[in-house]
C-alpha cells in the first residue's frame, strides 16, 4: 500500500510538471498586478517565506514562515495571486487546508493530509518543513498558511527566488511532532477541538529575571516570563498573575500591590490557560531590598568666629537609607583639625558638641552603614574653613571742630572726643587704635580727613574716618573798642 501510494505521488508529480509547463488545467483570472499591502519573498533554498507589509511607500519584512518548497519543481518569478481554497485536493489524492494560487499549480497550502479530516496530517511530512519537500508547491504550517489565506488579498505580489541567505529576518526554528503517530493534528491549527490545545501548557522563566531587586529601581513583572502550548503556540500575551507579600506580624504571605518603593518579599504566581482550557502556574519570590550605600548629605561650609555662632561639626549634615529610614545618628565623624597629621573619630552625638574654634581648614569626612547590610559603608568628605570676624569700629562722633592755633590732640583725647571704640571678633575691646593725626595742621584753617584703623584677630584692617574742622580764631579788635567804650563811660560817670 505505502508502495502504491508512493508511486502515486510520483506519478502525479510528473502530471503537475506537465500541467505547469503547458497550462491545460487551470484557468486563472487575469490579475492586476498593482501595489499590494503585501509581498511575499519565497526562498526556495532557504525554504523560507518571508512577508513584507507595506508601509510609507515602503516594503518592509514583518513575518517569516517555515516552508517546504519543491526544488527545482519550484517555479522561480514574481507572480500575483488569482485565487483561494478553503480545503483543496492535492496530488495523490492529498488535502490541503487554507490554499492560495501562487501560479498554475503551484499552491501556498498547509503540510498535506491523507484525508479531508484535520486528524489525518503527515507526521513525516510536517516534521519536513524548512528543507526542501513538495512536489512544487509551497507547504507551510496551519497557522501560517492561514494568515496568508485571511490577510493577503487576490493579487498579492509573490516573488520566489533562491539564495543562501534566509532573509532579512533569518529562518524560523520550527516545531517538531512525534512520528509514532502516521497522521495526527497540525499542532498550529488554531482549531478549538485541536487535542495539543487541551495539553498542559508550560511557563518559563528567564534565568536572567532579577529575583532581588533594589528598592525604587524599575521592575517589570512580565519581562523574562513566557509560556507556550505543547506544540509551542505562544501563550504569553495570555499570561496573568496575582501578588502577594509576606507579612511579618502575620507570619504568612498576604495579598498586595507589588512596589519596589516597599520593602519586603513578594510571591508572584503567573498563570495561563491553553486554548483547550488546560491550566498552569509557577511562583516567582522577588525580594525588595535596601542594600546599597546610605545617602549622605554634607557640603562644604564656611565659619566666621564672632560674626556666626560656631557650627558643631555635624551641623545641617544628615544620612538617610535609600527607602527612607534615617541613618544620622549613627554617623562616625572624622575630623582633622588644622596642623594636625590625623583624623579624629567622634561618635555622632560627640560629633555635636565638637566647636571649631581655631582658624584655618578642617578635613572631615562622615561613615554610616546601611542599616540592613552593615558591611555596606557611605562616606562623604568635605572641608570647613574657619576665620575671625573682622574687628569692630565704631565713631560716635565723626566730625570735630577745633580752632585754630589749637593744641593738636593726642591720640587719647582724639578717641575720647570722637567716642572712638573697636571690639575684636569675640566682643573684648581694643584699645590699640591707629589715629593719623599727622595729617591735621592745627594752624591751617580747613576740613581733615583723617584715617582710624584698628587690626583684629582675624588681622584684617578696618578702618574709617573721622572729620576735624579748624576754624579760624577769632579777632581781638572788636574787644579793644569795647574796652575803650567801657572806660569812657566809666569816666563820664565819674564826672
Amino acid at each position: 500500500m505505502k508502495n502504491l501510494i508512493t508511486h502515486s505521488k510520483k506519478l502525479c508529480a510528473g502530471l503537475l510538471i506537465l500541467v505547469m509547463a503547458f497550462g491545460m488545467s487551470f484557468s486563472e483570472p487575469k490579475t492586476v498586478q498593482a501595489q499590494t499591502k503585501y509581498w511575499i519573498k519565497v526562498n526556495k533554498q532557504a525554504n523560507v517565506a518571508t512577508v513584507y507589509q507595506l508601509k510609507s511607500g515602503k516594503y518592509k519584512a514583518v513575518k517569516a514562515f517555515l516552508v517546504s518548497c519543491g526544488g527545482s519543481n519550484t517555479p522561480s518569478g514574481t507572480f500575483y495571486t488569482p485565487a483561494k481554497y478553503r480545503w483543496h485536493t492535492l496530488d495523490g489524492p492529498s488535502y490541503g487546508q487554507y490554499c492560495t494560487r501562487i501560479h498554475g499549480g503551484v499552491l501556498f497550502h498547509s503540510v498535506w493530509y491523507y484525508s479531508h479530516s484535520k486528524a489525518s496530517q503527515s507526521t513525516v511530512q510536517f516534521n519536513k518543513l524548512g528543507t526542501t519537500a513538495s512536489h512544487g508547491c509551497v507547504r507551510l504550517t496551519v497557522a501560517d498558511a492561514k494568515w496568508i489565506y485571511d490577510h493577503c488579498a487576490l493579487g498579492t505580489k509573490v516573488t520566489i527566488y533562491s539564495s543562501k541567505n534566509p532573509g532579512p529576518l533569518g529562518k524560523p526554528k520550527g516545531i517538531k511532532v512525534s512520528t509514532a503517530r502516521k497522521m495526527y493534528w497540525d499542532p498550529t491549527d488554531p482549531d478549538k477541538n485541536n487535542p495539543y490545545h487541551k495539553l498542559k501548557p508550560s511557563i518559563t522563566i528567564s534565568k536572567k529575571k532579577k529575583r532581588t531587586v533594589q528598592y525604587g529601581e524599575k521592575y517589570s513583572i512580565k519581562s523574562g516570563v513566557t509560556a507556550k502550548q505543547k506544540n509551542k503556540v505562544s501563550l504569553t500575551k495570555k499570561i496573568k498573575y496575582t501578588v502577594t507579600k509576606y507579612n511579618s506580624k502575620k507570619k504568612k504571605y498576604t495579598k498586595a500591590k507589588f512596589s519596589t518603593k516597599k520593602l519586603g518579599t513578594y510571591k508572584i504566581t503567573y498563570k495561563v490557560t491553553s486554548k483547550g482550557g488546560t491550566s498552569t502556574s509557577k511562583v516567582l519570590k522577588v525580594k525588595v531590598v535596601d542594600t546599597k550605600a546610605p545617602m549622605i548629605t554634607a557640603k562644604n561650609r564656611a565659619l566666621t568666629i564672632g560674626k556666626t555662632t560656631p557650627a558643631n561639626a555635624v551641623s545641617g549634615v544628615t544620612a538617610k537609607q535609600r527607602s527612607g529610614a534615617s541613618r544620622t545618628s549613627a554617623m562616625s565623624v572624622y575630623i582633622k583639625a588644622p596642623g594636625a597629621k590625623k583624623y579624629t573619630k567622634y561618635t555622632y552625638s560627640k560629633a555635636k558638641s565638637y566647636k571649631f574654634t581655631k582658624t584655618g581648614t578642617y578635613q572631615i569626612q562622615y561613615r554610616v552603614t546601611n542599616k540592613y547590610k552593615t558591611s555596606v559603608t557611605a562616606k562623604k568628605n568635605i572641608t570647613i574653613s574657619v576665620k575671625y570676624a573682622n574687628a569692630a569700629l565704631n565713631i560716635k562722633n565723626p566730625a570735630l571742630t577745633y580752632e585754630e592755633g589749637s593744641i593738636l590732640p593726642t591720640v587719647d583725647e582724639l578717641k575720647e572726643a570722637a567716642g572712638i571704640k573697636a571690639y575684636d571678633y569675640n566682643g573684648k575691646e581694643i584699645f590699640k587704635v591707629d589715629i593719623d593725626t599727622k595729617a591735621i595742621d592745627m594752624n591751617t584753617p580747613g576740613t581733615y580727613k583723617v584715617a582710624v584703623s584698628v587690626t583684629g584677630s582675624s588681622k584684617v584692617k578696618v578702618s574709617k574716618t573721622v572729620t576735624i574742622v579748624v576754624k579760624e580764631k577769632a579777632t581781638t579788635e572788636t574787644a579793644d573798642s569795647t574796652t575803650a567804650s567801657e572806660a569812657a563811660t566809666t569816666e563820664s560817670s565819674q564826672q
